[in-house]
């Protein structure tokens, strides 16, 4: 009976144990995980981009959740509060935030955060940034043409000065994206200087747009410039010319199934007639 009472014992702790495993199963917490960018586009529009994501198989976009924007120093102040979008990203605008706190060196401190919820785990992300300006410029030297850009960090007094070893990239604009056609670093004086590809395509009058961008930079984040010119080559508009059915130059695969239909209908049109007439002979015959 002893035995019995132990064997019993023994399943019972086993069912508790299993059923707490599944509980906690159950009840796990997803892991999260956020990350921001500081963005200043050719407007010079600065802007914080946080994207949250939550772990399934993979690291997917969490949508429809509040993201809380902090500016960092001593303390920690609450900026604002944003839902993520389908692409679970949250944007802050900065602007002329008198909230947001700047250090002697120019440091601007942020800090994002996700508190999580019944099924979610919380996460958050801190960033220091600087604040800094491209100026994209051309110019023409003999027969060559330039293409210059200059990059100023702004400091904590808002005193401007070159920004040293900087990796900027050069696009051209496209209609849907940005086409690279060059990568340099500024000069000591916060300068870069390229020859202009003479043999860049423009719209029909040969404007075309070149955009500047650092791309998140340790210290800059995101910073983009652009500016527009007429150095490129004329490329007219090319007018497709519209073949139909009814035009004399029809595309010509239409024109042969066409005429291999019509030869078809008329084939058994003519096929037709002449078993009539073979019928009305055989009867005469009789």
């Amino acid at each position: 009976m002893k035995s019995l009472y132990k064997h019993i014992l023994i399943i019972g702790l086993v069912v508790i144990i299993a059923a707490g495993n599944v509980f906690a199963q159950k009840n796990k917490k997803k892991t999260t995980r956020i990350s921001v960018e500081y963005v200043k586009d050719h407007n010079k529009t600065e802007t914080l981009v946080a994207k949250l994501r939550v772990k399934e198989k993979r690291y997917i976009s969490l949508n429809d959740a509040i993201v809380k924007f902090y500016s960092v120093s001593d303390t920690s102040v609450l900026l604002d509060k944003i839902r993520t979008n389908k692409d679970g990203e949250a944007i802050f605008v900065i602007g002329d935030n008198p909230k947001i706190f700047k250090d002697s060196l120019g440091f601007m401190a942020f800090e994002v955060e996700y508190d999580g919820s019944t099924s979610l785990k919380g996460s958050n992300k801190k960033i220091a940034v600087k604040q800094s300006n491209l100026e994209v410029s051309f110019f023409q030297k003999d027969t060559i043409k330039f293409i210059e850009v200059e990059a100023n960090e702004i400091g904590g007094n808002n005193q401007t000065s070159p920004v040293k070893g900087l990796k900027v990239l050069f696009y051209v604009k496209g209609t849907f994206s940005l086409f690279n056609f060059a990568k340099e670093k500024t000069d000591n004086k916060g300068k870069i200087k390229i020859e202009f590809p003479v043999t860049m395509p423009g719209d029909t009058n040969g404007e075309l747009t070149i955009v500047a961008k650092v791309e998140e930079d340790d210290i800059y984040g995101t910073v983009e410039s652009m500016g527009e010119i007429n150095w490129g080559i004329p490329v007219p508009l090319v007018k497709e010319k519209q073949r139909g059915l009814g035009d004399t130059d029809a595309p010509l695969w239409m024109v042969y199934t066409l005429i291999t239909l019509l030869s078809a209908v008329w084939f058994h049109y003519l096929y037709v007639i002449f078993m009539i007439i073979k019928i009305k002979l055989a009867k005469r015959s009789f």
